[in-house]
């Protein structure tokens, strides 16, 4: 049921959106829809749904993990299937449209279990989207992984957001 609420949001994001050109996007627009997007893919890879995944990466896409693996879209897919669920907090991010391409950076937290110990990680990420063909599209994307902040560094509104890497 999950999967295919979110399956449909994205194809009405593509179908209502699709439909204006690239040199006509307005940036404050652009960087609206790509945060739904951007949110929208978390809770994709939350519920494990792959074909909601794969409507959003662009086949050519470019995925280096927190860990250092450089992977391609259908690892990326592979992996979303066969790991455990991750609880990602967005501590905070910011998109910035530069044409028909939106860069979205932040900060976030990864909690979860690996070899049956928890784990809590730190992660810088920046995500490129470009519009083609009437629609936004993940072409790259990387978290490196960094040190915890104090609190204070955060942004106090973050939401939770939980998602399979």
């Amino acid at each position: 049921m999950k999967r295919s609420k979110w399956f449909l949001v994205l194809v009405c994001l593509g179908t209502c959106f699709g439909s204006w050109p690239a040199h006509a996007q307005d940036p404050v627009d652009a960087q609206s829809k790509v945060g739904t997007l951007e949110r929208l893919w978390g809770e994709a890879a939350q519920f494990r749904d792959v074909k909601a995944l794969e409507s959003i990466f662009d086949d050519s896409l470019v995925y280096v993990h927190i860990d250092g693996r450089l992977m391609t879209k259908a690892r990326v897919l592979a992996d979303t299937k066969a790991a455990s669920v991750v609880d990602i907090v967005v501590e905070s991010s910011t998109a910035q449209a530069h044409g028909n391409t939106v860069i979205v950076s932040g900060v976030l937290q990864l909690k979860g279990v690996e070899r049956g110990k928890p784990y809590l990680r730190h992660g810088r990420f920046i995500d490129t989207w470009v519009y083609e063909e009437g629609h936004w599209l993940c072409v790259a994307s990387m978290t490196t992984a960094m040190q915890p902040r104090s609190n204070e560094e955060f942004v106090s509104d973050s939401q939770p957001v939980s998602w399979v890497l």
